[in-house]
């Protein structure tokens, strides 16, 4: 074994006795199994069924994405382009969106029908990201349609807000100034810690390209009491990296296998 990877190993392995081996797992969109080579999958992320398998892995969270559509009504997905069709989300009706057999069978869920299964596993939080729209008074629907809808259902204990959008973000907060709002960047120049703090953000979620450009954001990050999220985690070594550098959370397009990696390093601090 590389004596780089054994002092890594070592230094895991002393912060199993500080909790660091605790961080907590996000399901990306549920969980993403599909991918541009393989888009066939029961799993396909945002759907119901990429939800129900997040719910049997005992992690903390299921993220997952809000868009408005072209008469202005929320629907689960990522996009922007609709498989199969080829068009831009914001270009199609709610009606077209709800007829597109995505691949592995599965449709769009509307917002209410993903939060309806959310709530049968309260223990698992759903983190709702609402996506960059093209206009903000779009931002604006959907977030106050995503709360309202949350208050109506009596799962405000249980969602939680992330976005790329400041606009967004203010308006979550503006709504429900309760809401737990976790800004999301990426790219090699985000926004520091402590400008999100003064703008009233509860946690930060930086991507790998951001944190390993400004590592010492997580420092002040936990400092100014924010928790810290990096994404997109896949590999072990990052979990690793992640560790190391007292991150909160990860999340992962497949969150049974880091899951299975950090419980791992759990039973390794028992021993």
């Amino acid at each position: 074994m590389p004596m780089k990877r054994i002092l890594l190993l070592t230094c895991l392995a002393l912060l199993a006795f500080t909790a660091g081996a605790q961080i907590k797992v996000v399901g990306h969109r549920g969980v993403r199994h599909n991918t541009p080579d393989k888009p066939e999958t029961p799993y396909y992320e945002n759907t119901i069924p990429a939800l129900q398998y997040c719910q049997t892995l005992g992690i903390y969270a299921a993220e997952f994405d809000v868009q408005v559509t072209a008469d202005e009504k929320l629907i689960v997905f990522h996009g922007p382009v609709v498989p199969g069709l080829g068009k831009d989300i914001h270009k199609i009706t709610f009606a077209e969106a709800r007829a597109v057999v995505l691949p592995g069978g599965s449709q769009m869920p509307t917002l209410e029908e993903y939060l309806a299964e959310g709530k049968k596993h309260p223990e698992t939080k759903l983190i709702c990201e609402i996506k960059k729209q093209p206009k903000p008074q779009w931002e604006t629907l959907a977030a106050e349609q995503v709360i309202a809808t949350v208050r109506r259902m009596g799962m405000e204990d249980q969602v939680e807000y992330t976005t790329f959008s400041e606009w967004c973000a203010d308006e979550i907060h503006r709504i429900d100034p309760k809401a737990k709002v976790l800004f999301l960047d990426s790219g090699v120049f985000i926004k520091d810690p402590d400008y999100l703090k003064a703008k009233g953000y509860d946690a930060v979620s930086y991507d790998m390209n951001g944190l390993m450009n400004h590592p010492g954001y997580a420092v002040r990050a936990k400092e100014l009491g924010m928790e810290t999220t990096l994404w997109i985690v896949n590999d072990y070594e990052v979990v690793d990296w992640a560790i190391l550098h007292g991150i909160d959370y990860v999340s992962s397009d497949h969150p049974e296998r880091i899951k299975a990696y950090v419980d791992g390093l759990k039973s390794f601090e028992k021993r």
